[in-house]
Protein backbone atom coordinates (compact mmCIF):
# COMPACT_ATOMS: atom_id res chain seq x y z
CA UNK A 1 0.00 0.00 0.00
CA UNK A 2 1.61 3.27 -0.92
CA UNK A 3 0.58 5.05 2.49
CA UNK A 4 2.68 2.29 4.04
CA UNK A 5 5.21 3.11 1.92
CA UNK A 6 4.90 6.72 2.69
CA UNK A 7 4.52 6.31 6.64
CA UNK A 8 7.77 4.45 6.52
CA UNK A 9 9.56 7.08 4.71
CA UNK A 10 8.56 9.09 7.78
CA UNK A 11 9.44 7.07 10.59
CA UNK A 12 12.45 7.09 13.07
CA UNK A 13 14.15 4.23 14.03
CA UNK A 14 15.01 3.66 18.15
CA UNK A 15 17.07 0.61 19.51
CA UNK A 16 15.84 -0.52 23.33
CA UNK A 17 18.13 -3.09 24.90
CA UNK A 18 16.27 -5.87 27.25
CA UNK A 19 14.22 -4.49 30.02
CA UNK A 20 14.75 -0.70 28.61
CA UNK A 21 11.61 1.34 29.28
CA UNK A 22 9.71 2.39 26.20
CA UNK A 23 7.48 5.06 27.94
CA UNK A 24 5.61 5.65 31.38
CA UNK A 25 1.99 5.11 32.23
CA UNK A 26 1.07 8.60 32.50
CA UNK A 27 3.75 10.12 30.38
CA UNK A 28 2.51 12.58 27.77
CA UNK A 29 1.94 10.11 24.41
CA UNK A 30 0.99 11.40 21.01
CA UNK A 31 3.20 9.35 18.63
CA UNK A 32 2.81 6.13 16.91
CA UNK A 33 5.24 2.91 17.62
CA UNK A 34 5.27 0.50 15.52
CA UNK A 35 7.44 -3.17 17.05
CA UNK A 36 9.82 -3.96 13.94
CA UNK A 37 11.80 -6.91 16.00
CA UNK A 38 12.05 -7.63 19.40
CA UNK A 39 8.93 -7.84 21.68
CA UNK A 40 7.74 -5.11 24.09
CA UNK A 41 5.32 -5.91 27.22
CA UNK A 42 2.87 -3.41 28.37
CA UNK A 43 2.07 -3.49 31.87
CA UNK A 44 -0.19 -1.59 34.49
CA UNK A 45 0.78 -0.88 37.41
CA UNK A 46 -1.42 -1.14 40.88
CA UNK A 47 -1.02 1.62 43.81
CA UNK A 48 0.86 -1.59 45.78
CA UNK A 49 3.72 -1.64 42.94
CA UNK A 50 1.87 -5.05 41.66
CA UNK A 51 2.25 -4.89 37.88
CA UNK A 52 -0.43 -6.46 35.97
CA UNK A 53 0.60 -7.62 31.99
CA UNK A 54 -1.79 -6.12 29.47
CA UNK A 55 -0.13 -7.42 26.08
CA UNK A 56 2.98 -8.67 24.63
CA UNK A 57 3.55 -6.87 21.28
CA UNK A 58 5.96 -8.77 19.03
CA UNK A 59 7.35 -7.23 14.98
CA UNK A 60 4.06 -5.78 13.31
CA UNK A 61 2.34 -4.85 16.43
CA UNK A 62 1.78 -1.14 17.03
CA UNK A 63 1.60 1.07 20.56
CA UNK A 64 0.46 4.05 21.84
CA UNK A 65 -2.56 4.36 19.09
CA UNK A 66 -4.96 5.83 21.47
CA UNK A 67 -2.82 8.73 22.53
CA UNK A 68 -2.20 9.50 19.13
CA UNK A 69 -6.03 10.32 18.27
CA UNK A 70 -7.16 11.45 21.93
CA UNK A 71 -3.61 13.81 22.90
CA UNK A 72 -3.37 11.95 26.19
CA UNK A 73 -1.41 9.89 28.22
CA UNK A 74 -0.02 6.51 27.98
CA UNK A 75 -2.11 4.29 29.92
CA UNK A 76 0.15 1.68 30.61
CA UNK A 77 3.66 1.12 30.81
CA UNK A 78 6.02 -0.32 27.97
CA UNK A 79 9.40 -2.53 28.57
CA UNK A 80 11.42 -4.17 25.80
CA UNK A 81 11.62 -7.56 26.74
CA UNK A 82 14.98 -8.59 24.51
CA UNK A 83 16.70 -6.18 22.32
CA UNK A 84 13.97 -4.24 20.34
CA UNK A 85 13.57 -1.70 17.48
CA UNK A 86 10.85 0.62 16.89
CA UNK A 87 9.60 2.74 14.30
CA UNK A 88 7.97 5.99 15.92
CA UNK A 89 5.99 7.79 13.61
CA UNK A 90 4.31 11.41 14.34
CA UNK A 91 1.21 11.62 15.34
CA UNK A 92 0.27 14.78 13.77
CA UNK A 93 1.48 12.98 10.11
CA UNK A 94 -0.12 9.41 11.17
CA UNK A 95 -3.58 11.47 11.43
CA UNK A 96 -3.05 13.37 7.95
CA UNK A 97 -2.54 10.01 6.60
CA UNK A 98 -5.29 8.51 8.22
CA UNK A 99 -7.77 11.22 6.54
CA UNK A 100 -6.56 11.09 3.45
CA UNK A 101 -6.37 7.15 2.87
CA UNK A 102 -9.89 6.09 4.90
CA UNK A 103 -8.87 2.27 4.28
CA UNK A 104 -5.85 3.02 6.73
CA UNK A 105 -8.39 4.60 9.46
CA UNK A 106 -10.50 1.51 9.28
CA UNK A 107 -7.47 -0.73 10.00
CA UNK A 108 -6.53 1.36 12.85
CA UNK A 109 -10.31 1.22 14.19
CA UNK A 110 -9.85 -2.84 13.86
CA UNK A 111 -6.72 -2.97 16.03
CA UNK A 112 -8.20 -0.72 18.57
CA UNK A 113 -11.47 -2.53 18.83
CA UNK A 114 -9.14 -6.04 19.12
CA UNK A 115 -7.40 -4.29 21.83
CA UNK A 116 -11.10 -3.31 23.55
CA UNK A 117 -12.40 -6.69 23.07
CA UNK A 118 -8.88 -8.54 24.89
CA UNK A 119 -9.03 -5.72 27.45
CA UNK A 120 -12.73 -7.15 28.17
CA UNK A 121 -11.42 -10.64 27.84
CA UNK A 122 -9.02 -10.02 30.75
CA UNK A 123 -11.57 -8.30 33.13
CA UNK A 124 -13.59 -11.35 32.65
CA UNK A 125 -10.66 -13.66 33.34
CA UNK A 126 -9.53 -11.59 36.37
CA UNK A 127 -12.86 -11.86 37.43
CA UNK A 128 -13.00 -15.84 38.15
CA UNK A 129 -12.00 -16.56 41.93
CA UNK A 130 -9.50 -18.43 41.94
CA UNK A 131 -5.65 -19.02 39.96
CA UNK A 132 -7.41 -22.35 38.55
CA UNK A 133 -10.13 -20.66 36.68
CA UNK A 134 -8.67 -18.00 35.61
CA UNK A 135 -5.96 -20.38 34.15
CA UNK A 136 -8.48 -22.80 32.65
CA UNK A 137 -10.38 -19.93 30.82
CA UNK A 138 -6.96 -18.40 29.52
CA UNK A 139 -6.04 -21.79 28.50
CA UNK A 140 -9.28 -22.22 26.57
CA UNK A 141 -9.16 -18.35 24.95
CA UNK A 142 -5.59 -19.64 23.74
CA UNK A 143 -7.17 -22.93 22.15
CA UNK A 144 -9.63 -21.29 20.78
CA UNK A 145 -7.97 -18.32 19.24
CA UNK A 146 -4.85 -19.85 18.13
CA UNK A 147 -5.16 -23.70 18.37
CA UNK A 148 -4.57 -26.45 15.76
CA UNK A 149 -5.91 -30.23 16.07
CA UNK A 150 -3.90 -32.82 16.56
CA UNK A 151 -3.76 -36.13 17.11
CA UNK A 152 -3.72 -35.90 20.77
CA UNK A 153 -6.12 -32.40 20.96
CA UNK A 154 -5.70 -29.04 20.22
CA UNK A 155 -2.37 -27.55 20.26
CA UNK A 156 -1.15 -24.39 20.65
CA UNK A 157 2.32 -22.36 20.92
CA UNK A 158 3.43 -21.13 24.19
CA UNK A 159 3.90 -17.59 24.14
CA UNK A 160 6.38 -16.56 27.33
CA UNK A 161 7.18 -18.18 30.85
CA UNK A 162 5.35 -18.99 33.51
CA UNK A 163 6.53 -15.62 35.00
CA UNK A 164 4.55 -13.74 32.16
CA UNK A 165 1.64 -16.04 32.34
CA UNK A 166 1.41 -15.09 36.33
CA UNK A 167 1.53 -11.50 35.68
CA UNK A 168 -1.17 -11.80 32.78
CA UNK A 169 -3.47 -13.79 35.39
CA UNK A 170 -3.06 -11.32 38.53
CA UNK A 171 -1.11 -14.03 40.11
CA UNK A 172 2.58 -15.14 41.32
CA UNK A 173 4.94 -17.97 39.15
CA UNK A 174 4.70 -20.37 41.72
CA UNK A 175 0.97 -20.70 41.25
CA UNK A 176 0.68 -20.80 37.97
CA UNK A 177 3.49 -23.20 37.71
CA UNK A 178 1.50 -25.06 40.35
CA UNK A 179 -2.04 -25.54 38.58
CA UNK A 180 -0.36 -26.26 35.33
CA UNK A 181 1.05 -28.91 37.04
CA UNK A 182 -1.92 -30.00 38.46
CA UNK A 183 -4.10 -30.06 35.48
CA UNK A 184 -1.51 -31.95 33.52
CA UNK A 185 -1.64 -34.52 36.00
CA UNK A 186 -5.59 -34.83 36.24
CA UNK A 187 -4.98 -35.37 31.97
CA UNK A 188 -6.90 -32.10 31.33
CA UNK A 189 -3.83 -30.81 29.33
CA UNK A 190 -0.96 -31.84 28.20
CA UNK A 191 2.20 -29.33 28.95
CA UNK A 192 5.43 -29.30 27.18
CA UNK A 193 8.03 -27.15 26.67
CA UNK A 194 6.64 -24.99 24.21
CA UNK A 195 3.13 -26.13 23.59
CA UNK A 196 -0.12 -27.08 25.55
CA UNK A 197 -2.27 -29.59 24.04
CA UNK A 198 -6.27 -29.40 25.27
CA UNK A 199 -6.90 -33.27 24.51
CA UNK A 200 -11.00 -32.29 25.09
CA UNK A 201 -12.27 -29.28 25.22
CA UNK A 202 -15.45 -29.88 26.69
CA UNK A 203 -14.13 -31.64 29.90
CA UNK A 204 -11.75 -28.35 30.43
CA UNK A 205 -15.00 -25.94 30.16
CA UNK A 206 -16.37 -28.53 32.39
CA UNK A 207 -13.96 -27.71 35.45
CA UNK A 208 -15.36 -24.18 34.59
CA UNK A 209 -18.92 -24.85 34.49
CA UNK A 210 -18.80 -26.86 38.04
CA UNK A 211 -17.53 -23.92 39.77
CA UNK A 212 -20.32 -21.54 37.93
Amino acid sequence: MPELASLAAKASRQRYGRGQLVFSEGECGGDLLIVESGIVKALKTAPDGRQQLIAIERAGSSLGEVSVFDGGAYSVTAVASEPTVLLRISGEYFRAVCLAHPQLAIKVIRVLGSRLRQSRRLIEELSFGTVRDRLIAHLLREAEERGAQTPQGIRFQRNGNNEDLAAQLGTVRELVSRNLGRLHGEGLVIIEPRSVTIPDLERLRGELRQRA
